[in-house]
């Protein structure tokens, strides 16, 4: 069965921003959790966001699954970062003599003057920290993005506005855990599937029609023929982040390598870009069929002039997560579930940003 628990970083001071503790806060608060629960056994780890509370006294709240949550006036203008760990219970004699400990680590691209990083270098210097983090076995890799606005860019930085700012930086963050006899990490590579374009649209001073893309399915579909071509690729994880819908461009995917990209305000809009981080291995399995899932919470109570929509919370949601265990032809082994969480604001039409956001839970899994 599938669990998870979020880790948020400590609240230091109210305010509006409040001040919070790094991410790191976050992180060894898990660590904590982990050694008084000696039956956890990590499968992935990931970095979610949540609102702040606007009222004096309360932090956040990651069980809820939109924003805005409540009334209108409790709309929050700061979100914050915390940890979420997915995991499985061991069985009560399998538990390990010393409790693991979860590492994160960051790498911002660098700024030459002239000549910035690209993604391929960023990965490049991820790899050379997991190399030197001996005696701990690479969980998974996420791409996320901070505010590039200020010259200073600080990636344990966790309370971030919640609209989208004029520019934003990608960088990496690999997750690692302590294990007894952990073999050197591999070098990681990766490979980015975007969804086609398949019906243009149309931008005029009245109007605004979004083009048309593939859906999610076929941009996994691609993904599998690509799985399918490379019998070496010995599966990491997988990810499922947005990349920005470029007006400039004919309204064209932006390119999700690029580390440090502009937006309007609102963004003209998202696309799903699927991404695999591997290493290569010769003799490796042949890898099933990756499917994915999402999991999305529903309405409880539909929106009035007073409160916005109430939908389900986090433990309704990842009750339908639990539910794939159900599956007859899941193929059993490590890389099967790979949780990936997904936020962000929708943009609307008339130049706003759609409210409320809905987060949505991908679970990626291969089958036979």
């Amino acid at each position: 069965m599938l669990f998870c628990e979020d880790f948020v970083p400590s609240l230091l001071a109210s305010g509006r921003p409040p001040k919070v503790a790094p991410f790191t806060d976050g992180v060894r608060q898990a660590n904590r959790w982990l050694g008084e629960h000696p039956e956890v056994r990590v499968q992935r780890c990931e970095t979610v966001r949540a609102a702040v509370s606007p009222h004096d006294g309360q932090h956040c709240d990651t069980r809820v699954m939109s924003y805005p949550a409540g009334k209108p006036k409790d709309v929050s203008r700061f979100s914050l970062r915390g940890l979420r760990i997915w995991y499985q219970k061991a069985e009560q004699e399998k538990h390990p003599s010393k409790p693991p400990q979860i590492t994160s680590l960051d790498v911002l691209p660098r700024d030459h003057g002239d000549k910035a990083e690209t993604f391929h270098d960023v990965l490049a210097r991820l790899n050379g920290l997991i190399a030197e983090n001996k005696g701990q076995h690479l969980l998974n890799i996420q791409t996320l993005v901070i505010p590039g606005d200020k010259k200073e860019m600080d990636s344990e930085k966790t309370v971030l506005p919640i609209q989208t700012p004029t520019k934003l930086v990608r960088f990496l963050r690999a997750y690692l855990i302590s294990a007894e006899g952990s073999p050197l990490s591999p070098e990681v590579h990766f490979q980015d599937f975007l969804p086609q374009q398949v019906a243009a649209g149309k931008v005029s001073t009245f109007s605004t029609k979004l083009p048309t893309f593939e859906t999610l399915s076929e941009t996994f579909a691609k993904a599998n023929k690509w799985l399918e071509a490379f019998t070496d690729v010995d599966m990491i994880n997988v990810e499922v982040f947005d990349s920005l819908l470029d007006k400039e461009a004919s309204c064209c995917a932006s390119d999700p390598q690029t580390c440090s990209f502009s937006t309007k305000k609102p963004p003209f809009g998202w696309l799903k870009v699927v991404r695999i981080y591997y290493s290569t291995k010769q003799g490796c399995d042949q890898i099933g069929k990756l499917v994915d899932l999402s999991f999305c919470p529903e309405v409880k109570e539909k929106k009035t002039l007073f409160h916005y929509a109430q939908y389900e919370e986090l433990a309704e949601v990842v009750k339908k997560v639990q539910s794939v265990w159900t599956y007859p032809d899941w193929e059993s082994g490590k890389d099967v579930f790979q949780p990936n969480t997904s936020l962000h604001v929708e943009p609307r039409i008339d130049g706003t940003e759609l409210l409320p956001q809905v987060e949505t839970i991908h679970v990626c899994m291969i089958v036979k």
